[in-house]
């Protein structure tokens, strides 16, 4: 009979540990409801941790943490635990953890509009995503539908800014090729400019040359007159003396043909020999 007893109170017990520490869990959560209500958002979480901790499975506390890491801006960690939350098929839990989801993606994205506003539109395009799971499961959200029909308008701002940004770079883009062009005109119209000043100089330096050559070509240097006048006096005394010399050759000729040259051939005519012999000399 003790022994029976015994297991029954352990059997009580056993049922009664697990009602005891979700009490606790419940207190905890209750108690960080009343302090996010208050707005005193980073005690509250304290709570939710706590909670958490002691029920790691509970999608309510996973709900409750998710939407008090959303308000203190920390969206990164909201999302994963209101993601865990919107797995559960309870219809209280999962329409709000898809609102607040939506919420998340909403935040999130705006943060990334001067940044990235391809991610921003993004995120939003998710939010309303999840809005319209919302919807699906209590189609009288109001807040869910105004929020959904607002995120489209701020997608098709974002889209608006995105052109204008693309519009605003490729303005910017051709102003900058266009002063660059500018530039290597300029550039190039400088050097064509100092190519042609070397030119025009060259071609006036040539013709200053030329008119200098021509100028000394008609008066002539000191130097160059008394060179010149060498030159001629050589070339008339060569000159005078290849006369001397015909006249001397034509005189002598002259001569020689008035004295010297035969006026007309001589026969030739041998002597007769003695052919008598010749006395000895002995």
């Amino acid at each position: 009979m003790f022994k029976d007893f015994i297991l029954i109170v352990l059997l009580i017990f056993a049922l009664l540990i697990p009602s005891m520490g979700w009490a606790s869990v419940a207190g905890e959560v209750n108690k960080a409801n009343d302090l996010y209500k208050q707005g005193k958002i980073d005690d509250s979480l304290s709570l939710y941790q706590k909670a958490f901790a002691q029920d790691e499975q509970s999608s309510v506390v996973k709900y409750d943490l998710g939407t008090a890491l959303y308000k203190k801006g920390d969206y990164a960690k909201a999302m994963g635990y209101l993601e865990q939350a919107a797995q559960d098929k309870n219809i209280k839990i999962k329409p709000r953890a898809e609102y607040n989801l939506g919420n998340v993606l909403y935040k999130s994205g705006i943060q990334n509009e001067k940044t990235n506003v391809d991610q921003a539109i993004k995120s939003l395009q998710d939010a309303t995503e999840h809005y319209g799971q919302s919807l699906g499961l209590d189609p009288k959200d109001k807040d869910a539908l105004y929020n959904q029909d607002f995120v489209k308008k701020e997608i098709e701002r974002l889209k608006q800014k995105k052109q204008e940004q693309q519009q605003k770079q490729q303005q910017q883009q051709n102003q900058k090729d266009q002063k660059q062009d500018k530039q290597n005109q300029q550039k190039q119209q400088k050097e064509q400019g100092q190519e042609g000043q070397q030119k025009q100089a060259n071609q006036q330096q040539q013709q200053k040359q030329q008119e200098q050559q021509a100028k000394e070509a008609q008066e002539g240097k000191p130097q160059d007159r008394k060179k010149q006048n060498q030159q001629s006096a050589q070339a008339q005394s060569v000159e005078n003396q290849k006369q001397v010399d015909r006249k001397q050759a034509e005189d002598l000729l002259e001569d020689y043909q008035e004295n010297e040259e035969p006026k007309k051939l001589l026969n030739y005519m041998p002597k007769k020999i003695d052919n008598r012999p010749v006395l000895k000399d002995w």
